[in-house]
């Protein structure tokens, strides 16, 4: 059997959070690919046209199309949208095991604060003392304490997509609610026979 080719479309909150996730979906299928048996190609995630925080008719619709495209397609929402992620897929009964949740705990802030080197190079004039809790899930509001972590600049979002290349994986699957999505996105795979 030859080589296949994973297909995988994201659709997000908004902007910030799909700045982040798009680097670190590729970069966690990318390590996941290594320990597949057969091997298969992956050329990265793409993003959906509309973002989740938009009427569930117009998601629906849009994961639809997506399913008629990719292998998957990833939802995401933070911890208090989660129902919304379960309400999609009941509209694909046939299709839910294609729909994988990308749900953080609180937020999606909260896992650009797991790994304090990867903070340290997106800001590197703050000095140690901005270090965040260690369970950075139980952090109350990720947001602003991401902020102040990058220097409390207005434009801190440009430095997401530099943590989503960065911050360490090892960091990450500390966090239970990265773990779940791993779990998810590698039981998925595995369904339909990546790995």
């Amino acid at each position: 059997m030859g080589r296949r080719y994973l297909s995988l479309a994201l659709l997000t909150e908004g902007a910030s959070d799909q700045w982040f996730l798009v680097p670190l979906v590729d970069r966690q299928i990318t390590e996941l690919a290594h320990g597949a048996p057969v091997g298969f190609d992956y050329s990265g995630v793409v993003p959906g046209e509309c973002f989740t925080v938009a009427h569930r008719d117009l998601v629906v619709r849009e994961v639809a199309d997506l399913l008629g495209y990719f292998d998957f397609v990833m939802i995401h929402h933070d911890h208090n949208e989660r129902s919304k992620v379960d309400a999609v897929r009941e509209r694909f009964p046939g299709d839910a095991h294609r729909i994988v949740a990308l749900v953080p705990v609180r937020e999606t802030e909260a896992w650009m604060l797991a790994d304090p080197a990867a903070r340290k190079e997106a800001a590197p004039a703050r000095d140690a003392a901005w270090e965040v809790p260690h369970d950075v899930e139980k952090v109350a509001d990720p947001k602003v304490v991401l902020k102040v972590a990058l220097g409390g600049r207005r434009d801190a979002e440009r430095d997401f997509g530099r943590l989503g290349q960065t911050v360490a994986l090892d960091a990450l699957r500390k966090v239970p609610a990265y773990r779940v999505w791993t779990d998810e996105l590698r039981r998925a795979m595995e369904r339909l026979r990546f790995l």
